[in-house]
């Protein structure tokens, strides 16, 4: 079970950068579930079993996006038509879901030091260290 969440949940997190090599690059699907298991383990006993259960339902893809495929082996187009009617859903508990399943593989995934380099950040906090104003603001307070 734990094996088909987690090909499932790194379906979903390659899904949401399109594929696109840049963001996912050196991010494995071992390194990803550690990640996730982190995340999933920090949070309330509910979420901690509401969250995989709704990735069992979205591993699932039924006609007339495919013909009973799993997430992980179907195709880009395939696994963002059917994300998108999760997202655009007339039922709020899937909309929902989607929503809290998306945030956590987000957060997941941008806690890996592969992922973080491409965003930029250390470069943003080297430049925001040398503000004039947040060295005033420092040497005040020692």
């Amino acid at each position: 079970m734990e094996q088909f969440i987690k090909k499932n949940s790194y379906a979903i997190l390659i899904t949401l950068f399109d594929d696109n090599s840049f963001w996912t690059n050196g991010v494995s699907a071992d390194d990803f579930w550690n990640e996730f298991k982190k995340t999933l383990l920090s949070l309330p006993n509910i979420y901690r079993l509401s969250i995989p259960l709704g990735i069992l339902l979205l591993s699932l893809v039924p006609p007339p996006y495919s013909f009973f495929s799993m997430l992980y082996r179907s195709p880009l187009s395939v696994r963002k038509k059917w994300l998108d009617s999760w997202a655009h859903s007339k039922w709020t508990w899937r909309n929902s879901m989607l929503l809290g399943i998306r945030i956590l593989i987000l957060g997941s995934a941008l806690q890996l030091p592969q992922i973080m380099a491409n965003t930029n950040y250390q470069a943003i906090l080297e430049a925001r260290e040398k503000h004039h104003c947040l060295r005033m603001n420092q040497t005040e307070h020692e």
